[in-house]
């Protein structure tokens, strides 16, 4: 990113109280990833664009919030105010995709063109010179005077594109409407098509890899359900093929985690469990994957209100392909090369909400159901990493190789609620010694009184 300097600007810096801390003249400086402000003999500030979490541009001046919730505003810099705001602004963008795209690769640079935006409730917003990218798992709208939107392909529903317009419907209830694309219409129309295609071929072969005799429309319906590694309930599996998740149990007999997954299951809410399948970040070198969600819930006083999330790497059988480990392998990353193996354990409701309802199996039922959707959207918005969702806050906020991960709690929901329900983690070494520290740790949510999280002792 090239380096701009805009000239002399006014500038106020207010804390949380809204106190002023600092006001004068200053020249402001746009750098890379950095906002400088720096006054004539005064004590200049440095920003870091990944600190800002919003920019309010009006009347001639920005108004800047930073994530120590203090309050910069830039104003007096005559006419290079618009420059300075759109520049501002496409910089930090560069930084979200960054950040929350997480290393993706990008299938078709920038187009641009108008978007209208209609909301799950119907309400529009419309945004002039809007770049469009479409990535490998996504198509991003990245407005001039906004945030980039994600729309991930598996969550379409359905695509329209005529009279130089593409619309977008996506399961969620929303409605994107691109237009005003002139020469590149076609173009766009047939490489979103061809991504979108790619995607569901890719989610087809997956389970008809792994599941050889699968029927070829039993396997076209669980690829819309498990579109791009998405986690599908056992009970929708069974509805589309009463032998299939037979077939999947049979694969995980095969991994290292089958007796982990017999006790989960031992305990569990059974029709409720969810499997999805995912290719690794890196394809060959990491391999394929199983994920499941594990819903426990109802079936005793001991064990209850949790949902453990476990996974198996699949490596290929194929004699050409060597891997050290022999066979299958389990991780603690989806989509890592390395590291420990683990099962992490999150809460459904609060603790003492869940007093209420251990007996309300409805409502625990319909909490459940929305807590899968949800985990499946985080997956995919974190592309299948783990770390975002255990790491402590002092790790975030005190290591800088967690700088992407910081940034991607503070703008993901989901990930934020995740992160409060996260009970703890048990890592395996053995089975024996797994199953022990799980017992604990369920044990543990279903006694205490709050809703701290469990540390093994």
């Amino acid at each position: 990113m090239a380096t701009m300097i805009t000239g002399s600007c006014g500038f106020s810096l207010r804390n949380e109280a809204g106190s002023e801390l600092t006001r004068g003249e200053a020249e402001v400086k746009l750098q890379n990833e950095k906002l400088l402000i720096l006054p004539k003999f005064g004590e200049a500030i440095h920003l870091s664009l990944v600190d800002i979490t919003e920019i309010l541009p009006g009347d001639f001046r920005v108004d800047i919030t930073l994530s120590s919730r203090e309050k910069l505003a830039v104003f007096d810099l005559g006419y290079k105010f618009g420059d300075f705001v759109l520049n501002l602004i496409h910089l930090r963008n560069e930084i979200i995709l960054k950040y929350l795209l997480m290393n993706e690769s990008i299938k078709k640079p920038g187009v641009s063109g108008d978007l209208t935006l209609a909301d799950v409730s119907g309400t529009e917003t419309q945004f002039e010179r809007c770049e469009f990218r479409l990535y490998e798992t996504s198509i991003v709208l990245i407005p001039s005077m906004g945030e980039p939107i994600r729309v991930h392909y598996s969550n379409i529903a359905q695509v329209e594109a005529k009279e130089y317009t593409i619309s977008i419907a996506t399961e969620l209830g929303e409605r994107f409407t691109i237009s005003k694309l002139g020469k590149e219409f076609d173009s766009t129309s047939r490489d979103l098509s061809e991504a979108i295609n790619a995607l569901n071929i890719q989610s087809q072969s997956l389970i008809k890899d792994l599941v050889p005799s699968a029927d070829p429309s039993v396997v076209r319906a669980l690829s819309r359900l498990m579109k791009d590694g998405k986690a599908a309930r056992s009970s929708d599996i069974k509805s589309f093929s009463p032998t299939m998740w037979g077939e999947l149990e049979k694969k995980l007999e095969q991994t290292p985690i089958w007796s982990e997954y017999q006790y989960l299951k031992s305990v569990a809410r059974q029709e409720k469990i969810a499997i999805g399948i995912k290719r690794g970040l890196m394809s060959d070198l990491t391999g394929n994957y199983l994920w499941l969600l594990i819903p426990i819930y109802g079936k005793n006083s001991e064990h209850g209100n949790a949902i453990a999330l476990e996974s198996v790497r699949l490596i290929s059988t194929d004699p050409n392909e060597h891997d050290s480990s022999g066979g299958l392998l389990s991780e603690e990353d989806i989509g890592a090369t390395t590291g420990g193996n683990a099962t992490y354990f999150f809460r459904i409701v609060g603790r003492r909400d869940y007093r209420g309802l251990a007996t309300n199996m409805e409502e625990l039922d319909s909490k459940v159901d929305s807590m899968i959707l949800r985990t499946n959207q985080l997956m995919l918005d974190i592309n299948f990493r783990r770390e975002p969702i255990f790491l402590s806050d002092e790790k975030l906020r005190t290591e800088p190789k967690y700088a992407t991960y910081r940034y991607a709690t503070q703008k993901i929901s989901s990930l934020k609620q995740l992160r409060e329900l996260f009970i703890g983690r048990v890592i395996h070494s053995s089975f024996e010694q797994w199953k022990s520290d799980a017992t604990r740790l369920l044990s543990f949510n279903m006694t205490a009184n709050d809703d701290t999280k469990w540390k093994k002792s």
